[in-house]
């Protein structure tokens, strides 16, 4: 007897060997057949799907799980929750006067370009602060906002002797204080005094992202960083904070984990044409794990952002002359670190969103790839935010996987447009051109920087709207098909997943979501009027209804 026959649906599969089907046979967690391939065997349980649309469970190839988890707790400063200065502070006074005697209040994602283009600075939040330590994570979190009492417990009274690592800054005023900002590898100036995170925490982290991200459709994320708490805010606890989840029930969504480039060592005195390896211990490298937590690629950002005006450029910003972003490491270490992980058969993921940046990692892969040839290694670029034709066509020719995020598109396009100016924005999150060049993208949304709704992220990649209603890059726009096929084809083939995720094939895990309506046949404007109804997990249904 096999356990459940789903039937009555209309299953788009973004398998090209069977693109539609009606019925799916499920056992153990897996397809076992679709359609003509049913037999008269015996079902457990049928499940009528009445003429509902289905798709392949979302994965979403950027998701820092863990943090959207821990960002469910902290307070919202996001642009959809304060419109300007004064309801931030607000929210921030609020939360304060409600806090325990002591309690950090920390906010969630500000975002400058909403307030006025200006940050918070130490003494306004002082002022709403009742004495509590604040710090606020601006949305690309590539910089924050601290107040007084946040960095004296760092050890700076009165925001005096900060000394900016390298690949971060920290803006003073004239009489040599900080004013606030802390921006890029910076932020760890006081984000290290914040109380440590335990394994449980972590666990409990993941379990509230998990839950946030099932009644969305997402069956499968890729955490982009793991093990770095000096650079990304992370824990050196973090893999086992993901077990201990695994194994008490909490990880809900197929997870793929990115070891930071930091976490990893020189392996020994191996060489390879002069270089160090470098790797985790007992050699273990991209791909060790099962169906529902895997080692993935190692990630590192090599510059910062696009509306933190961070990311590294090939010129000036537009919004700040002489500016031009910068990198977070040197391009000696960068370079040393890289090639050495791919020569110990990492995949690698490299956070590039400038194009300066970009031309800078895309010469390590080719190097590395150079020393020792590795077919199919899917190295990765984090957001290639800003990409110009022959960058992409060098890509394409490297075998290099882009990660964009089409929401950036409508929650950060204005800024966007603002920092760069409108002719080099239309090199800014591009998505067609990368089809048009022959490369298989997967579909993100690097949650908690912008909503991890699918829905909101298709619509997006198809109509390319701010959220003023304009069009950004409408050279750029896909179909819904498209994203549809990014967000799970893609997404798993980025990670080297595809053999068993990513399309409704026999012998695939049985991961799907159920849709209010036909996703690839509504109007394009009414992509974000689609809802997902059920979210199946493994064959068994893991949120909505059925």
């Amino acid at each position: 007897m096999l356990d459940v026959l789903y039937t009555g649906g209309l299953f788009h599969t973004m398998d090209p060997s069977r693109p539609v089907a009606t019925s799916m046979a499920v056992h153990a967690g897996r397809i076992v057949a679709m359609d003509a391939e049913l037999s008269s065997a015996v079902f457990r349980e049928v499940v009528d799907l009445k003429g509902a649309a289905v798709v392949p469970g979302f994965h979403d190839a950027h998701l820092h799980l863990s943090m959207l988890g821990e960002a469910l707790g902290h307070v919202d400063v996001r642009p959809s929750a304060v419109r300007t200065l004064e309801e931030l502070l607000a929210a921030v006074a609020s939360a304060a006067r409600a806090a325990a005697p002591g309690a950090w209040i920390v906010g969630e994602g500000y975002d400058q370009n909403y307030l006025g283009d200006r940050h918070p600075t130490a003494e306004e939040l002082d002022a709403v602060s009742y004495g509590h330590p604040v710090y606020l994570v601006h949305a690309s979190h590539h910089m924050g906002v601290a107040n007084t009492a946040a960095f004296e417990l760092a050890g700076y009274p009165e925001r005096r002797g900060l000394v900016a690592p390298e690949g971060g800054a920290v803006p003073t005023d004239g009489d040599g204080r900080a004013v606030g900002l802390l921006v890029e590898t910076a932020k760890d100036l006081v984000l290290s005094a914040l109380p440590a995170k335990s394994v449980e925490d972590i666990a409990g982290f993941v379990r509230a992202g998990s839950e946030a991200l099932l009644p969305l459709g997402i069956t499968s994320a890729t955490e982009p960083g793991i093990g770095a708490p000096d650079h990304i805010g992370h824990s050196l606890q973090d893999l086992a904070g993901f077990q201990l989840a695994q194994e008490s029930g909490r990880l809900k969504v197929r997870t793929t984990v990115m070891p930071y480039l930091t976490a990893l060592h020189e392996l020994g005195a191996e060489r390879h044409a002069g270089h160090a390896l470098f790797g985790l211990d007992l050699g273990l490298r991209s791909g060790f794990g099962n169906d529902t937590l895997r080692i993935g690629p190692t990630k590192v950002l090599s510059d910062g952002s696009l509306i933190g005006r961070s990311a590294f450029m090939c010129c000036d910003y537009a919004a700040e002359p002489g500016e031009r972003g910068l990198l977070q490491f040197s391009e000696g270490l960068l370079r040393e670190r890289l090639i050495g992980a791919h020569l110990a058969g990492w995949q690698l993921a490299i956070h590039a969103i400038g194009d300066a940046a970009l031309d800078l990692m895309l010469d390590v892969i080719e190097e590395a790839q150079a020393l020792l040839p590795r077919p199919d290694a899917r190295h990765r670029i984090e957001h290639a935010s800003v990409a110009s034709d022959a960058q992409i066509e060098r890509m394409a020719r490297l075998g290099v996987v882009p990660v964009p995020q089409g929401r950036f598109v409508y929650e950060l396009g204005e800024g966007v447009h603002r920092a760069l100016g409108t002719e080099r924005s239309a090199l800014a999150y591009r998505v067609r051109s990368f089809l048009d060049a022959g490369i298989d993208i997967p579909a993100s949304t690097d949650a908690p920087v912008v909503q991890a709704d699918p829905i909101a992220n298709i619509d997006a990649l198809v109509n390319r709207l701010t959220h003023t209603g304009e069009v950004f890059g409408e050279a750029e726009r896909i179909t819904a098909e498209q994203a549809v096929r990014a967000y799970t084809v893609g997404s798993a083939r980025a990670v080297h997943q595809e053999g068993f995720k990513g399309s409704l094939s026999r012998g695939k895990l049985a991961d799907f979501v159920t849709l209010s309506e036909d996703l690839l046949a509504v109007p394009a404007h009414a992509i974000k009027d689609v809802a997902v109804t059920a979210t199946v997990l493994g064959g068994e249904l893991a949120a909505g209804a059925l």
